[in-house]
């Protein structure tokens, strides 16, 4: 769900909310798709993130539309699911 929508000159700044148990996939600099898009992951915070979107990004999808209240379709990179799986198994092995 789209939390917040930050409007500069030069981009747009926005906030997802994620469930908590997916936000272990959520890192910053880090790939997730949002309806259909790959985007780069900015900030992230306990239960929401933010991506930084460029006017040719606005122009070319929906995100020039979305508003606060939206829901949109959120995919994790598998590969960064893989690596965090994997990290925590070896780390409870550990234990």
């Amino acid at each position: 769900t789209i939390k917040d929508v930050i409007e500069t000159p030069n981009n747009k700044t926005i906030w997802f909310e994620l469930s908590p148990r997916y936000m272990k996939y959520v890192l910053p600099k880090g790939f997730i798709g949002l309806d259909g898009c790959s985007l780069t992951i900015g900030e992230v915070r306990e239960n929401s993130f933010n991506v930084h979107l460029i006017p040719e990004t606005l122009q070319r999808t929906l995100f020039g539309q979305r508003a606060v209240g939206d829901k949109v379709n959120v995919e994790l990179d598998p590969q960064t699911q893989a690596i965090v799986d994997t990290v925590e198994r070896v780390l409870a092995a550990k234990q």
